[in-house]
């Protein structure tokens, strides 16, 4: 099976990027790919347990809890990013069952899937 990367690395705080990103990784399914969503940058904020983008009239982010569960997408947060905004592991949303990579290994991370997408 193919696999696909979709990146975030935009804020999620007035941006439509994180929903955007899980609605193209939950299409995946149909076409028969294996994606991986991967947040860096600012869009690691998107992680944290209250983190309420609907508040801002984007969608909520709880809507993606049932999709990540149901097809067990895996959802990955670079370290450095988490420890810059001050993310700690009891602040990150269980949900969404984040593995943590640091930015070292991502230049091996991202080759190993057949295409990337940046949100």
């Amino acid at each position: 099976m193919k696999s696909v990367l979709f990146v975030a690395y935009q804020s999620p705080a007035g941006s439509i990027w994180i929903n955007e990103t899980f609605r193209s990784a939950f299409g995946m399914y149909g076409e028969e790919l294996e994606p991986v969503v991967l947040f860096m940058g600012e869009a690691v904020l998107a992680v944290r347990a209250n983190c309420k983008p609907e508040q801002l009239g984007c969608l909520p982010l709880s809507i993606t809890f049932k999709y990540i569960a149901r097809y067990k997408t895996k959802v990955v947060a670079v370290n450095e990013d988490l420890e810059r905004f001050a993310i700690a592991e009891d602040g990150i949303e269980p949900s969404w069952n984040v593995t943590r990579i640091s930015e070292s290994e991502l230049p091996d991370f991202m080759h190993a899937f057949d295409k990337v997408v940046f949100f």
